[in-house]
């Protein structure tokens, strides 16, 4: 097994994290406050809390990826409470309009899901890619709940004893659309990066605490290594920078895309280090959640170039 906090890429991937860019980085935010994830997305149900929210999320996180377009499309979008919504909140949206105003999650239901269901679920304006995909993982995963948790994600949490690594561990070995790893060679190298997402927004609507939850690292997606490329922590090869900056498809699991991820994980970890020793009070998450809404929703947003194109539902 590797551990791709502890150790860099391979160089000849094409990605090279700058170490010494680092603590110009961590001494310019030493003084920012890194709150806590807020999961108070615009799309999903207000209502739910504990076991019928653990099932919420353990369905629709899972199909939480790869929620841009491909080049001349326009971005996916559905109408919620009259407000019209994208990117994640979109998706949360699409799959509480399926359970219904006031409902809860019904496995039985989603582990039925066809193609022509998953179209209705999804239907929008604009773009969403794979959507039989979808509607596959949703119906996939619903029957892994109802088969190995009696239909109740709440028992998996019992299980790993509100334990937010436990509970990741579980999902990615019971629940196989979260397992989302690579083969380097003979070994894996772990990302479970909507399992460590999904654990993370239920414990955020638990009445019980849950322990672990800061040893999570960041989550290797799209707009992490924008933003840390545009650092300057990220370097991409020209190569591989010529294919980002053009949105030429990157395919899932070649050793570019593995080491996109694998370099954000890195990364992510030395600034949490960096930034501890500078003074500040950081873990993964709290860094996780600051990268993300700067890429997304921060002012120099418009900024920092492309992401990395990689049709798939790891993330």
């Amino acid at each position: 097994m590797i551990e791709p906090r502890l150790i860099p890429p391979p160089l000849e991937w094409g990605v090279e994290v700058m170490e010494e860019v680092i603590p110009s980085v961590a001494r310019k935010w030493r003084h920012r406050p890194f709150p806590p994830p807020n999961f108070e997305y615009p799309g999903p149900p207000t209502h739910l809390k504990d076991g019928p929210w653990f099932d919420y999320c353990s369905l629709a996180v899972s199909v939480l990826a790869c929620l841009w377009p491909r080049p001349g499309e326009t971005m996916w979008s559905v109408i919620h409470h009259r407000q019209r919504l994208t990117d994640a909140p979109a998706l949360f949206a699409a799959i509480t309009r399926w359970i219904g105003p006031g409902g809860r999650p019904d496995p039985t239901r989603f582990s039925g899901l066809t193609t022509p269901d998953a179209h209705r679920l999804f239907a929008g304006e604009g773009e969403l890619q794979m959507i039989p995909q979808r509607g596959a993982r949703l119906a996939a995963v619903a029957s892994a709940l109802l088969d190995n948790w009696d239909g109740a994600a709440l028992h998996m949490v019992e299980e790993a004893g509100w334990s937010g690594p436990r509970v990741v561990e579980l999902l990615a070995t019971t629940i196989g659309e979260y397992e989302d790893e690579a083969m380097v060679g003979d070994r894996k190298l772990r990302f479970r990066k909507l399992a460590h997402l999904a654990a993370a927004m239920m414990a955020s609507r638990s009445s019980r605490p849950w322990s672990g939850m800061d040893s999570f690292p960041v989550y290797p997606d799209y707009m992490l290594p924008r933003f840390l490329r545009h650092l300057g922590i990220l370097h991409y090869a020209p190569w591989l920078s010529k294919a980002v900056d053009n949105r030429i498809e990157i395919p899932r699991h070649c050793s570019q895309e593995i080491a996109i991820r694998w370099a954000t994980v890195h990364s992510g970890h030395l600034l949490v280090e960096e930034l501890n020793r500078r003074g500040a009070s950081v873990d993964g998450p709290g860094l996780d959640y600051f990268l993300w809404s700067q890429a997304v929703l921060g002012s120099d947003a418009h900024r920092m170039g492309e992401h990395h194109r990689t049709v798939t539902l790891d993330y």
